[in-house]
């Protein structure tokens, strides 16, 4: 019975945490023009972004807030800047 639980809490760990994991991106060679420029649209669209960072899965994530306030992390390919990934978190009142 407690291997059972076991198993059962390790499945529910499993499949809890690989909704948080990063996008996986290409591991081609990078151009940094392509990601430049679609930072630059959503700049010029009203984003602000705080941070940058290359993750281990080899996107550009960007931290930061939309055009309405709320806190937006945004996955970009490297290689062609393309938006794999957006998650936004809405800012309470």
């Amino acid at each position: 019975m407690n291997v059972r639980h076991f198993t059962l809490a390790v499945a529910a760990l499993l499949i809890g945490t690989s909704a948080y994991a990063d996008p996986k991106c290409t591991a081609a060679p990078k151009d940094p023009q392509p990601a430049a420029n679609s930072m630059r649209t959503l700049v010029d669209a009203g984003f602000k972004f705080q941070r940058a960072k290359v993750t281990k899965s080899d996107c550009y994530k960007l931290n930061g807030t939309n055009t309405i306030g709320d806190r937006v992390e945004i996955y970009l390919n490297p290689a062609d800047g393309i938006n794999v990934k957006t998650e936004t978190e809405t800012e309470k009142s």
